[in-house]
């Protein structure tokens, strides 16, 4: 598939383009990308500590159980929120360089997956100190990211593609990712949804990704096969989706950017 024969082909120019949305991301900034792991960290503080202190939710670890659900859904989130606006903020460069163009919302993608990765990678000797056990499904923390990396990927070319000819794409993006992540349990238990509204979690795109990384990162217990064969089916789908919605808009971006 083209997508990733860019990986190689342009590895280079992509890699420029993560690094200038690094520093961009954090110009200015004294800290830098240690915020990577402190946003994380202190959102999940304040959101255990309203649920377990002011609503008197009780949970063992829920600390870790927020953590676990709120660092994939930040990227996520995150990364299709950039990936919107990605053409039109790239406009000059397509504009004086004949590159592919799905190196855009590409490099967009990459650039949160750092930050992911090194906010994971903070956060994960307090899972492991919790249970050294988990040290033996780590591995299958390494396939849950590129799982998510694919979908996230997928559903970001569909929205870097619509969202030059529709631009309230990028208008109404903010408040449906907020819908989406009150119907994904990252606050909360899935437990205590009532049943008639557990299919609305079991029909949650989102929900399979989210239930990998809880199993290796919070539980240390293998993987659900049918939900890891979801996840699969979902990635895939996502990305063959996108890369035909965005190569059937390309031809049109320079007009409208």
């Amino acid at each position: 598939m083209k997508i990733f024969s860019l990986f190689f082909t342009h590895r280079e120019i992509i890699w420029n383009l993560v690094n200038k949305n690094l520093r961009a991301k954090y110009a200015g900034s004294f800290l830098g990308m240690l915020w990577a792991f402190i946003n994380p960290l202190l959102l999940a503080l304040i959101i255990s500590f309203v649920f377990t202190h002011i609503l008197r939710m009780s949970s063992t670890n829920f600390y870790l159980y927020i953590l676990s659900g709120l660092l994939p859904w930040t990227f996520f989130a995150g990364s299709l929120q950039e990936a919107a606006m990605s053409i039109p903020a790239h406009a000059a460069v397509l504009k004086q360089f004949p590159l592919p163009r799905e190196i855009i919302p590409l490099s967009v993608v990459l650039a949160n997956f750092v930050i992911f990765l090194i906010g994971l990678l903070a956060v994960l000797p307090l899972f492991i100190m919790i249970d050294v056990q988990r040290l033996m499904v780590l591995p299958l923390l390494g396939v849950a990211l590129i799982t998510l990396f694919i979908f996230t990927l997928g559903l970001s070319l569909v929205l870097s593609g619509l969202s030059v000819q529709w631009r309230d794409i990028t208008h109404m993006l903010n408040t449906f990712l907020t819908f989406w992540l009150w119907l994904t349990p990252v606050f909360y238990a899935v437990d205590i949804v009532p049943a008639e509204f557990r299919v609305v979690i079991d029909w949650n795109p989102f929900y399979p990704f989210l239930m990998l990384f809880r199993a290796a990162l919070l539980n240390g217990v293998p993987w659900d096969f049918v939900e890891f064969g979801i996840s699969i089916a979902l990635s895939m789908l996502a990305l063959f989706t996108g890369a035909f919605i965005f190569l059937n808009k390309e031809h049109k971006f320079l007009q409208r950017i």
